[in-house]
């Protein structure tokens, strides 16, 4: 009798402490679930949706949008500031929109006629991509395979390759063709080495 009792006390303690341990597990997830909100409430970092690069839009940032509303696309993590542009030998005011960690990010050009609205966006940061995964740091080979490119020209002194379809100029690294305008000149959408990088994208 007195044996069974021990056993009957075993056994009564072993699943006790069972119980115990499961409800420890469980507050020990719990506790994870809510320090893992609380981490995600806190972060800055802006989702990825926040660096798609389309026709027309980079990120939030819209051609045409106000530019009121610009400053109304600023989230955690990220700030506007105001700089001033030569445009045709007059001053024009623009934006930078940028992750406060990092200097490179938007160029944005405004046109106010009377009201001031978004009309080019230059991109800067090697982050936006488009869904074909182009963006600053692309070789331009990958570009002319992703999208048609109509022409290469100079544009207000750098040399881009153009894509109609897109809606954008890649602005590529020269620096290592020819640096007379004459042998610039002959180069086209076909014979630029496929090696050259983009360093900036604009959206127009």
């Amino acid at each position: 009798m007195i044996i069974r009792n021990i056993l009957y006390a075993i056994l009564l303690g072993a699943g006790m402490a069972a119980c115990l341990s499961q409800n420890d597990e469980a507050a020990t997830e719990s506790e994870t679930e809510d320090g893992t909100a609380a981490t995600s409430a806190t972060e800055t970092t802006p989702a990825p949706a926040a660096f798609v690069l389309e026709k027309g839009r980079a990120g939030n940032i819209k051609l045409g949008m106000p530019i009121e509303e610009v400053r109304q696309q600023v989230v955690d993590g990220t700030a506007v500031k105001d700089t001033l542009l030569m445009l045709e030998g007059q001053q024009s005011t623009a934006y930078v929109l940028h992750q406060d960690d990092r200097d490179k990010g938007l160029l944005i050009e405004q046109v106010c006629d009377p009201d001031c609205k978004v009309w080019r966006i230059s991109v800067l940061s090697p982050e936006y991509k488009t869904a074909k995964g182009i963006g600053v740091g692309s070789k331009y080979g990958e570009v002319k395979q992703a999208y048609p490119i109509s022409t290469v020209a100079f544009e207000e002194g750098n040399f881009v390759a153009v894509s109609d379809t897109a809606s954008m100029s890649f602005e590529l690294d020269d620096t290592q063709l020819p640096q007379d305008a004459k042998d610039m000149g002959r180069y086209n959408p076909g014979n630029i080495p496929d090696n050259t990088l983009v360093t900036r994208v604009m959206l127009y």
